[in-house]
């Protein structure tokens, strides 16, 4: 799964690719997802994996009731990521982050187009 090294980073907008990403996932539906779906337009990456694979979290606190939300594969290999939320005892269900899953050695510098992905409910 994921990496144990994350590296801290000053809170920055997301990319054009990550956004679209972000918003592929969300494009699912589950329990809660529009409450979700109203916080993208204040999500900002504030830690990124040291191992240069494209993970991003959306809050520090990312061990925190952790729960997985929507997988997404990439078919014809091995990797692929998943969308997940943490609790805030203040705040509810927030946008946790998106963590790469490598099934393979090599890591891509960005997260794939969100049209490579097959998108699921977790």
């Amino acid at each position: 799964m994921g990496c144990a090294t994350i590296t801290a980073v000053e809170a920055r907008p997301l990319t054009q690719r990550e956004r679209a990403v972000l918003e592929a996932l969300l494009a699912v539906d589950f329990p809660g997802v529009e409450e979700l779906r109203r916080q993208v337009a204040d999500v900002v990456v504030v830690d990124m994996c040291g191992c240069g694979c494209p993970s991003i979290d959306f809050q520090r606190d990312h061990g925190l009731g952790m729960e997985v939300r929507v997988n997404a594969s990439i078919p014809g290999s091995h990797n692929g990521l998943f969308l997940y939320t943490i609790e805030d005892p203040r705040r509810g269900k927030l946008l946790g982050g998106i963590e790469w899953v490598a099934g393979e050695d090599t890591n891509p510098d960005e997260l794939p187009a969100p049209d490579r992905l097959d998108i699921q409910p977790a």
